[in-house]
């Protein structure tokens, strides 16, 4: 199961049930088919905002933080391209941005949130995010709409 189908089975029980450690979390994701352990729970319920507080008959629970305005994902990758001084190109099924050093993981994480069904995969590492795409049409489409919307 990935981290975010994950997350939101967290969300669920969370919601679903009175939970009030980490262990009744885990043993709950069990019952899911999700085992993960005590410490990926924590991490994610951290990641998630996740906080102890009392329900509505004083007894002890897992609360969820008031959901967030998601951001546009387009407005995002365009911003965080504009920051790190972006360039793509494709290349066969690729495209490779280059990026200021440091802003690689960013970079990577906004390409992701796209949600882009035409992306297989992306990798990101200091100064270089590698995207593999479904075929070498869409990879070039892929860099004209990353140069055009860094343009903007």
């Amino acid at each position: 199961m990935r981290k975010r189908e994950r997350q939101q089975l967290i969300e669920t029980l969370i919601r679903q049930k009175r939970l009030s450690t980490q262990a009744e979390l885990v043993a709950a994701l069990g019952k899911h088919k999700c085992e993960v352990t005590q410490a990926t729970v924590s991490r994610d319920m951290r990641e998630m905002g996740v906080r102890k507080g009392s329900d509505h008959d004083g007894r002890v629970r897992y609360i969820l933080p008031p959901p967030r305005e998601r951001q546009d994902p387009e407005d995002v990758i365009a911003r965080v391209l504009a920051e790190s001084q972006a360039t793509a190109r494709a290349a066969q099924n690729l495209v490779v941005i280059r990026c200021e050093p440091g802003t690689a993981p960013n970079v990577g994480r906004a390409v992701d949130d796209l949600e882009n069904g035409d992306i297989i995969g992306t990798v990101a590492g200091d100064d270089t995010v590698l995207l593999v795409l479904v075929n070498a049409s869409r990879a070039r489409s892929m860099a004209a709409y990353l140069a055009k919307i860094t343009e903007s």
